[in-house]
């Protein structure tokens, strides 16, 4: 999901409460706080030698010992307002940071309201190769087969 259609979801259901679900079905503590909303910038050479950039706004989640605090979508626009400064790009892909055994970065894929709440699911994030013409990699489906084609890693 992008950075302009999650705002304006927010908005559109404002003052509604959310979930962040996982794919094991488990969900986010409901009284998670969201600590700060990065423009991450990553700029890199893929392994086939070409340059190439991409930015994503990056939620840090926090789960602290609150039980009855509750972020509502309101209020998670209005912190998204405050980061207007940072210039994230309308089409950046949303992220979220959660900490639990070690920090995991999720992709937040698209929502639904049930029952009056905002549900948003978060995916883990994968790899891929984004030269396979140059790896030799057959498919971009394969995973944990070594890449050993001329200019790979």
């Amino acid at each position: 999901m992008n950075f302009k259609d999650f705002h304006k979801l927010l908005v559109e259901h404002s003052g509604l409460p959310m979930r962040f679900e996982f794919a094991t079905g488990q969900s986010l503590e409901p009284h998670f706080h969201i600590t700060e909303v990065a423009k991450v910038t990553k700029d890199f050479v893929d392994c086939g030698g070409t340059r190439r950039s991409s930015e994503s706004c990056v939620l840090q989640s926090l789960v602290a010992d609150d039980t009855d605090h509750r972020l509502k979508t309101d209020k998670l626009a209005a912190i998204l307002d405050h980061a207007a400064e940072l210039g994230i790009d309308e089409q950046a892909a949303v992220e979220m940071e959660v900490q639990r055994d070690s920090i995991s970065v999720y992709e937040v894929e698209p929502v639904e309201v049930v029952d009056g709440v905002v549900v948003f699911n978060l995916a883990g994030k994968k790899t891929q190769c984004l030269a396979p013409d140059k790896c030799g990699i057959p498919s971009l489906t394969v995973l944990g087969d070594d890449c050993s084609g001329p200019g790979c890693c």
